[in-house]
């Protein structure tokens, strides 16, 4: 994989871009792409959301972006009923109906004034590069929308009761199992039925393999285990680094891998239990209300990021709006000790003189602003709240 020191934002034509700037250092080296492109839809924002040649000039674009991933790649694109034929017609073209990876549905505000369906979701169209090498989707729980906020609970409540007594733990656990397999349906929870000396919480994993049964001497750590009936024993090499990692449990003198619920993963659902207003919400937080129209959610591109399971990988943006995607890079990174890289491009487009994101940076000092002042205003004001360099180089095309 192509390493880069620093972010890179270019700031024109994002098919010039494409074809020319980034295709010669990372063909075949992008491992994610996320785009966000103008949905065509004929409204009036900042932007200009109308394109009678929409079709023509985002198949223009993604070809130069297939030839950018590398063979573990993925790509997903935002869009709405409107071009989503269109799209899903294009992507078949040049990525390939085999590597259709499927749709993510994301959630939007409920509407009242429609004529015939109140329309409150929208897309994600997700391809892969070679879907035969592209790496399993999953997710840890605690990073999962749809249940992390009931898990931390669990884990709080848990704690607290074990403080008092075990036996209490214990009993508020059973009760809490049950509660959320009531409400979730799930029953994966009740393989996490132990708790250790801290209150925390964890399944207690086999570590019989299939195989011929034979005894396991592991001297080292004075682990001397009988053969099985009809199963064998891992090996001793992983027992041994288990036990250095003080993951060993032992039952009735048997041993077995710590797994803890905070460890938990999910195969991912098709619906995202990710609103518009999240995005919004985040430009809130920064004290950037205004700053732009349709922002996706930060911690949706989070989740993308996570669950497509590239470490330290090159993510492209080259709808890059208001600059979600470098937001939830540096974020990520943080919190996961990760290394990821963002490259972001953004037309500058004159925003609407009309519009909110006028009004606001008119008044912070940017006269005449565009698009990208309005990416590259927020990604600072970010790096500024946060104390954090700004490692990005900045190239207008």
């Amino acid at each position: 994989m192509t390493k880069i020191d620093r972010n890179l934002i270019y700031i024109g034509d994002n098919y010039k871009v494409l074809s020319s700037k980034l295709y010669d250092e990372f063909k075949s080296k992008v491992n994610f792409i996320y785009i966000d492109p103008p949905y065509n839809t004929n409204n009036k924002f900042s932007y200009n959301d109308q394109n009678i040649s929409w079709g023509e000039d985002i198949k223009k674009r993604l070809k130069p972006a297939h030839n950018l991933l590398c063979e573990e790649g993925v790509i997903f694109i935002s869009i709405d009923d409107n071009e989503l034929t269109t799209l899903l017609s294009i992507c078949y073209d040049i990525f390939g109906k085999e590597n259709f990876i499927g749709l993510f549905i994301t959630k939007q505000a409920q509407r009242s004034n429609a004529k015939h369906i109140n329309t409150i979701h929208e897309y994600i169209v997700c391809f892969a590069k070679n879907k035969k090498k592209l790496p399993k989707f999953y997710i840890n729980r605690l990073e999962d929308p749809n249940e992390k906020e009931l898990i931390k609970s669990i884990i709080r409540k848990v704690k607290k009761a074990y403080k008092e007594s075990s036996k209490k733990g214990y009993k508020v656990l059973k009760e809490l199992t049950e509660n959320y397999i009531s409400v979730t349906g799930q029953t994966w929870i009740k393989n996490y039925c132990n708790i250790n000396e801290n209150g925390e919480i964890y399944f207690a994993k086999d570590l019989s393999t299939p195989g011929k049964p034979a005894r396991l001497d592991i001297d080292e750590i004075g682990l001397h285990l009988e053969p099985l009936k009809t199963r064998g024993w891992s090996t001793k090499e992983k027992i041994l680094d288990l036990y250095n990692k003080n993951r060993l449990a032992f039952k009735n003198g048997r041993p077995y891998s710590i797994e803890y619920i905070n460890e938990a993963v999910n195969n991912v659902s098709s619906l995202l239990d990710f609103y518009s207003r999240f995005g919004t919400n985040d430009l809130k937080k920064l004290g950037l209300d205004g700053l732009f129209d349709t922002p996706k959610p930060v911690e949706m591109i989070k989740f993308l990021i996570r669950m497509s399971q590239h470490k330290n990988g090159i993510i492209l943006d080259f709808y890059a709006g208001s600059g979600t995607t470098a937001q939830a890079v540096y974020e990520i990174n943080k919190e996961d000790k990760t290394n990821h890289k963002y490259i972001l491009v953004q037309l500058d487009e004159k925003i609407n003189k009309q519009s909110e994101a006028y009004e606001f940076l008119t008044k912070n000092g940017i006269s005449n602003p565009d698009v990208s002042d309005a990416m590259l205003y927020r990604i600072n004001k970010f790096l500024c709240v946060n104390k954090m360099p700004a490692d990005y180089c900045f190239e207008k095309v």
